[in-house]
């Protein structure tokens, strides 16, 4: 599977995550979530570092340990979510803009513009969701 469609799966299961996590009463350990989310704990601990690092999540280790919100659903924007998984992973790297190909320098430099404008479009929709958007009431 390339890496551009591993990183959309990256994004997604960040949401699934943290659905869970939002639903969940007390920490839930990563094996729990994995299990919730029919994924490995190892693939899913990767996802959730980042979310750790971002301050979107915290995560205490023991016994007594496990993952858990770090703030409110209403305050935690999707945006917020993608930057985080996009720190590793470049979900916005749509186009190969690097490289030689028999592009022209004009038409490498229009991919590369149409790549950063769609990133700005994903940016300023997400920024307008919270992860309290993608939860039943």
């Amino acid at each position: 599977m390339s890496d551009k469609m591993n990183n959309v799966r990256w994004f997604s299961m960040a949401l699934k995550a943290l659905i869970v996590l939002a639903e969940n009463e007390g920490r839930c350990p990563s094996g729990k979530l994995a299990e919730k989310l029919e994924s490995q704990s190892v693939y899913l601990r990767k996802i959730l570092t980042h979310l750790v690092k971002a301050g979107i999540i915290s995560a205490k280790e023991g016994r007594d340990g496990g993952y858990s919100l770090s703030k409110k659903t209403e305050d935690i924007k999707l945006s917020e979510v993608y930057e985080a998984i996009s720190a590793e992973t470049v979900v916005k790297d749509y186009f190969e803009t690097e490289g030689k190909h028999c592009f022209s320098g004009t038409s490498q430099q229009s991919l590369c513009d149409l790549q950063r404008e769609m990133e700005t479009w994903i940016l300023e929709g997400l920024q307008s969701k919270s992860l309290s958007d993608l939860i039943e009431q």
